[in-house]
């Protein structure tokens, strides 16, 4: 090795301009980087003159080489920015030069023009995560890490800039609408039509969820407002209503000024004025794409002028690998989704809404009893840990015993659709004395099993050299006897037949930390009844569903102290580890665990009966109600579920206004709700005619009646067994 002097003057320097240091990278003409170095930069005379040295092999000596020379940038972070960020992002110098072995040196003159920028640039790393925020079945909500998806962000251009790119009718327009949006607060979001008297989950099914065991529910999200009304105003909401003030009755440029800066009052509104997006995503610049790592979180480098008061706008969009293909799952309207005055540094929460993104769910930490090593622990039905038959479930969002579960207002909740199905196992499986595991079902407490036959697959990591990551996958099985592999603690690509001989050098392959694919299912079951309504209901009723383990050969393997323990979740600590407990001896059937479901995929039903009115006379084809001194109307519905195992709301309207005393909900197997009786599925109830009315003489009315079940696939309520219906009516003087 030799070391290389290097000086490199910066012409044209002025005495004010100071830059302390630059970096310096040597590449061989095969283009690999062969020396780094940091030059101090001092000032001589008119000149700024960076000093230091290279180190290089002997042997390069002599060759052709390229000098890259850029400033160094205070990011917080060690790492160097690779070769593209040094000539694209920081604006290096790339200069060709050759070495005398003579006399080693490297001498170059940097003209002002090229190194005048440098010593105005400074860094902000950009932080984040990217999440998918669930509602978990005992209501609570948490953040899900959506790992190793491609996140691109970009820097909206400074909002006064965006003012005076806007037309002169535009700006007249943002004007108009935001003296309405400042005088009337942003309304919340309506309550569903059908609300229930208490809480009632009604929670959108995803294509392949990402349950998990129910954890302390994070601080309560409170609802956006816009600004108060001027009589609710406190003392923040005075700039606002001073703004209002001055643009209200202002010329079309006196607007546009003062609109230009008073960007941090208006970011609050701009969600609203969706068609200034087109504005936007032209004066949108992206400087990064990047991959979330295990817990969501990216980071990337933005480079901007140094001395702007100005912070960066920051606007983020990402992509996740599904099917195989990179499919867009975040890209909001830039009004609503740039987070405005970014403080460099500070993590930024981008909460992805569309249902196909696949969180990330890791395996949660396990307490297993003492003197236990190797256990086999059935975990969940989707988002539910499983308490077993001789347990007690903790609370709500568990499998009970009797197979039924309690989520939000939903008490004795049965299981449909298609449920999925969760373990764990100890690191030291599999082994060939433990080697395989299957899951199987029966109706009742006896007769035959059937197996669970689903594929079910994994993902693991083939990293290429250079940018290329790829996630293929392995099947577990179904091999045999409808056997699964228990997957490995570490991948190796032999074992699962993978054929790499084609991969270029320096290929790793590896399981991704967590289940960020949403491989979370050891196994799948479509309950009986989900693809046929008319026999669900004879279908409904007590299952068993049993976990076996195999070795190698394929043979059952009897729990012992001698082979492994099955283990049973117990609870669940505020950190996530679960306490478990060693499964009771009745609850070992033919060497499996067993446990109980309730499985119900019966439909709702849902209808309302035409009003019956006491003194006067009805005209069904028109839909007049004409009423008499004194009368009374009956109202009657029927919600209904083949086995009761289903909730109601009922309501009834004026006009807009709900007559609250008139409206109802329940179970449909309640013996009343409200001021309504139940004779076999039909509630009905009588109801003075002026108690309906108020102050109206004539007045239409509607009758809402919504059911819903109470049927859960572990992770979400069956919604799609719901039904609902709607009715109308008019009242109106006789006479």
């Amino acid at each position: 090795m030799q070391a290389v002097p290097v000086l490199i003057e910066l012409v044209q320097a002025k005495p004010e301009e100071r830059i302390e240091a630059l970096r310096a990278v040597l590449y061989d003409r095969t283009g690999r980087a062969a020396a780094e170095t940091i030059l101090k930069v001092e000032a001589e005379g008119g000149r700024l003159i960076a000093r230091g040295e290279l180190t290089i092999d002997a042997k390069r000596i002599g060759d052709s080489a390229r000098l890259l020379v850029a400033p160094v940038i205070e990011s917080g972070k060690r790492a160097a920015p690779d070769r593209a960020a040094l000539l694209r992002q920081l604006r290096g110098h790339l200069e060709t030069v050759r070495l005398d072995p003579r006399r080693p040196d490297i001498r170059i003159l940097i003209p002002r023009p090229v190194w005048w920028p440098w010593f105005k640039l400074c860094a902000c790393w950009v932080r984040g995560r990217l999440v998918k925020r669930v509602v978990l079945p005992n209501g609570t909500t948490r953040d899900l890490p959506i790992c190793h998806a491609r996140v691109t962000l970009c820097e909206i251009d400074r909002w006064p800039r965006l003012i005076r790119a806007l037309p002169d009718r535009d700006i007249l327009r943002l004007r108009d609408e935001l003296l309405e949006a400042i005088r009337r607060p942003i309304p919340l979001p309506d309550p569903p039509p059908f609300a229930f008297p208490g809480p009632f989950p009604d929670l959108p099914p995803s294509p392949d969820p990402a349950p998990l065991p129910p954890r302390a529910a994070p601080a309560a999200q409170v609802p956006a407002r816009a600004a108060p009304r001027p009589a609710e105003a406190g003392p923040h909401a005075a700039p606002v209503f001073r703004l209002v003030e001055e643009i209200e009755h202002a010329p079309l440029e006196a607007v546009r000024a003062r609109l230009g800066l008073a960007g941090a009052l208006l970011f609050p509104y701009l969600c609203r004025f969706g068609w200034l997006d087109a504005l936007f995503v032209t004066h949108r610049h992206c400087f990064a794409t990047v991959t979330t790592d295990d817990e969501g979180r990216f980071s990337a480098l933005y480079i901007h002028a140094c001395g702007d008061e100005d912070r960066p706008d920051i606007y983020i969009s990402a992509q996740q690998l599904l099917g195989g293909v990179w499919t867009t799952i975040h890209a909001p309207p830039v009004t609503c989704g740039t987070t405005w005055n970014y403080h460099c540094g500070d993590e930024i929460t981008v909460v992805v809404t569309d249902p196909r993104a696949q969180a990330c769910v890791p395996d949660d930490p396990v307490d297993p009893p003492p003197g236990v090593e190797t256990w086999v622990m059935p975990h969940a039905v989707g988002a539910m840990p499983i308490a077993g038959t001789s347990g007690v479930a903790p609370g709500p969002g568990w499998v009970r015993p009797d197979g039924l579960a309690d989520h939000g207002a939903n008490a004795d909740a049965p299981f449909g659709a298609v449920l999925g199905f969760r373990q764990q196992h100890a690191l030291s499986i599999p082994s060939d004395a433990i080697y395989y595991f299957r899951w199987s079902w029966r109706r009742g407490s006896s007769g035959a099993w059937t197996a669970m036959s689903t594929p079910i697959t994994r993902s693991y990591v083939r990293d290429v050299p250079g940018p290329a990551v790829q996630f293929p996958t392995v099947q577990l099985g179904p091999v045999g006897d409808n056997l699964f592999r228990f997957r490995t603690q570490l991948f190796n690509p032999a074992e699962w037949g993978v054929d790499t001989s084609a991969d270029p050098a320096g290929t790793t392959y590896y399981w991704p930390i967590d289940s960020g694919m949403g491989e979370i299912y050891a196994a799948k079951w479509t309950t009986p009844g989900t693809a046929d309504a008319a026999a669900a209901p004879a279908l409904a009723g007590l299952y068993q569903v049993r976990l076996e383990v195999f070795s190698k050969t394929g043979t059952r393997v009897a729990p012992g102290p001698d082979t492994f323990r099955f283990i049973v979740p117990t609870g669940i600590a505020a950190d996530g580890t679960l306490s478990t407990r060693l499964a009771d001896a009745s609850e070992i059937i033919e060497d499996g665990f067993v446990f109980s479901l309730v499985i119900d995929n019966a439909r709702c039903t849902a209808s309302i009966a035409a009003p019956v009115i006491s003194a006067g006379e009805a005209d069904d084809d028109c839909g007049f109600i004409r009423y008499a001194a004194g009368a009374s109307v009956t109202l009657a519905f029927a919600p209904a579920h083949p086995n009761g195992r289903a909730r109601f709301s009922f309501g009834l309207s004026r006009g807009a206004t709900p007559v609250a005393a008139a409206g109802a909900g329940g179970e449909v197997v309640a013996a009343t709700a409200g001021a309504y009786a139940r004779a076999g599925t039909t509630f009905s109830g009588s109801f003075a005619v002026g108690a309906l009315m108020g102050a109206c003489p004539n007045a239409a009315f509607a009758e809402t009646l919504y059911v819903a079940a109470k049927a859960t696939d572990g992770t979400t309520r069956l919604s799609g067994y719901d039904a609902s219906a709607v009715r109308a009516f008019a009242l109106a003087q006789q006479g």
